[in-house]
Parts: C-alpha cells; sequence; structure tokens
C-alpha cells in the first residue's frame, strides 16, 4: 500500500494531525476514523488501517498532545470529543465510523452519544476504563485519593527525559509489552518518537496529556454509554490485568482490597450491555495494547465487523 496522505486540521486554533489511507471520502464505503491511546501516536494503528483502507477510507489522528499535532499543554475530554467533530465536519465530511483505543475508545464513546447523527458505527478497544475495586467506601479517603492524582498529575514537567537511541526506546516498549516482538517494537520506537529542537531523541507526546483523566468529569464515561445508539464492537485483550495492576501501582489501594486489575465475574459483561447494541469480543493473546500485541486478529475483528453491520 502507498504511503499515508498527510493532513490538517485546525480546532479551535490547535493543529491537529491526521493521515488518510484508501478510497476518497466521498466514495460508497463509509469512512472510519481512528483514534489512539494516551501516550501513543496515530500511526501505531497502521496495521489496522492498511486492512480496512482496501476498502473503506480510514482517517489516522493524531490527538492533541501526541504526535505531530500540537501540544498547548492542556488537556480535557471537552476538547478531544471538539477535536474529532472538527475531523468529521471539515476533513470527513460525512458519517463515519469511529475506532479508539483505550483514551480514544473513552473519546468514541463520548463524541457517539453526543453526536448520534454524525456516528454509523464504533469499535472500543480496551476503552471501557480499568476494573472497579480501587476507590475505597470512606469519604476521606476518597478525596485524599482525589487529592493526590491531581497533585501528581498536573506537577508533571513538560520536559521528557531523554532516549539515547532508538534501540532503547524499542527495548522499553518490549519491557513494558512482553508480547511485543522486537522489529514491531523497533518499528513503534521510529513512529513514536521525534527528534527534539535540542537535537535529543524523545517519546513524541506531552508528558502533561494525562491530565485529561483529573476532573469533575474526568471518570464519568459510563454515563454516556447507554445513549450510544449505533453498533458497537467492544473489543478487550484479556490479559488487559497485566496493564492495569502496573499502570495504577502509584496510586493507594483501599487497605484489604486485594485489588488485582482484573475484572471481577460478570463485571465486563455488565458494562457491555449498558450498550443498546454492543458485542464484546475478546482477545485472548492481548494485553491493554491490543494493535500491538495482534494486530492481525484485531485488523479482523475490525473487517468482520463493518462487514455485518455496517
Amino acid at each position: 500500500m502507498s504511503e499515508p496522505e498527510r493532513l490538517a486540521v485546525s480546532a479551535n486554533g490547535v493543529r491537529l494531525n491526521l493521515y488518510h489511507l484508501g478510497p476518497a471520502p466521498s466514495e460508497a464505503a463509509p469512512p472510519v476514523v481512528m483514534l489512539h491511546g494516551m501516550r501513543d501516536v496515530g500511526l501505531s494503528l497502521l496495521p489496522i488501517a492498511e486492512a480496512v483502507a482496501d476498502t473503506h477510507p480510514v482517517f489516522l489522528m493524531d490527538l492533541r498532545g501526541h504526535g505531530d499535532s500540537d501540544k498547548p499543554g492542556g488537556y480535557t475530554m471537552v476538547q478531544l470529543v471538539y477535536d474529532l467533530h472538527v475531523v468529521l465536519s471539515e476533513l470527513v465530511g460525512r458519517p463515519a465510523v469511529l475506532f479508539g483505543h483505550s483514551l480514544g475508545g473513552h473519546v468514541v464513546c463520548r463524541f457517539a452519544a453526543l453526536f448520534p447523527e454524525q456516528v454509523l458505527g464504533a469499535i472500543v478497544v480496551e476503552g471501557l476504563g480499568p476494573p472497579d475495586g480501587r476507590t475505597p467506601d470512606d469519604p476521606a479517603s476518597r478525596l485524599q485519593m482525589e487529592a493526590e492524582r491531581i497533585l501528581g498529575s498536573l506537577s508533571i514537567p513538560e520536559q521528557q527525559r531523554p532516549l539515547p537511541d532508538l534501540a532503547f526506546a524499542a527495548e522499553r516498549l518490549q519491557a513494558n509489552n512482553p508480547r511485543l516482538p522486537a522489529e514491531r517494537a523497533l518499528e513503534l520506537a521510529r513512529q513514536g518518537t521525534r527528534v527534539s529542537e535540542s537535537g535529543q531523541l524523545e517519546w513524541n507526546f506531552d508528558p502533561r496529556v494525562q491530565t485529561v483523566f483529573v476532573g469533575a468529569d474526568a471518570d464519568a464515561s459510563e454515563r454516556y454509554w447507554a445513549n450510544v445508539r449505533c453498533p458497537v464492537s467492544i473489543i478487550v485483550g484479556d490479559l488487559a490485568g497485566e496493564y492495569w495492576s502496573r499502570a495504577l501501582s502509584g496510586n493507594k489501594e483501599p487497605a484489604g482490597s486485594g485489588w488485582t486489575g482484573n475484572f471481577a465475574p460478570g463485571e465486563l459483561e455488565a458494562r457491555v450491555d449498558t450498550f443498546p447494541d454492543a458485542e464484546l469480543v475478546h482477545m485472548p493473546g492481548s494485553g491493554h495494547m491490543v494493535h500491538f500485541d495482534e494486530p492481525e486478529r484485531l485488523a479482523q475483528a475490525t473487517l468482520e465487523f463493518l462487514r455485518r453491520r455496517l
């Protein structure tokens, strides 16, 4: 397949970088807009996008603060939803299927509930948040946890620690994703890094992007689920508990909670049942980064959903 076409659009002064693959968006097949997760870049979803682009126009977004999009320093869910609205209105120009991984999945669910006329279907990959069981019952303890979260997230410096070279970056990716092959890790390292103005290699995202999950509405995605009227494919990595237990280990857990990062029996299914029209797809060999661990299987699941439901 030919190289993706680079596009750009301004969302109230923030330049958003995108990649277009496949047919023109005006052609018959519904366009697919793909959103990556936190501390990732749009091109990491390229294996899935290339498979879909054989039949559908595909747009890969670099979310604000990530990749080659602007990094304004402050990030909220409201802004990310607005960015997607601008992309659909000004670039895609017609209703689309939305694909979102992790943070991108949260954005997709909110957007589909708020602007249902613009969404034909949704594919939400590891986008329903971590398992329950981390929030203490005691109100004072909950407030303390919130205070620690605010200070921890908003005190992150803009400056990143430089990376020695691409090989080191690839090794870090493999350390965090133990099923990631070396060749794929190096490819992802190339896509996910940049050379700074000072000539140092660094990850190509703003470290402050995690502030998107701080605030009164940050954890309220579930209140949108019941209002997502389009067909939804919810894809989960069966090994994602390893990610959640590691990623959230810095936060204090309720004493004696035994929180492992895994969903309790029936918990995930209950979340899926909140959606009016959703199906649950398991990826048995994947952790949270499904597009790292099983890109071919994820591409096939995406294509099957598009064939059956669109």
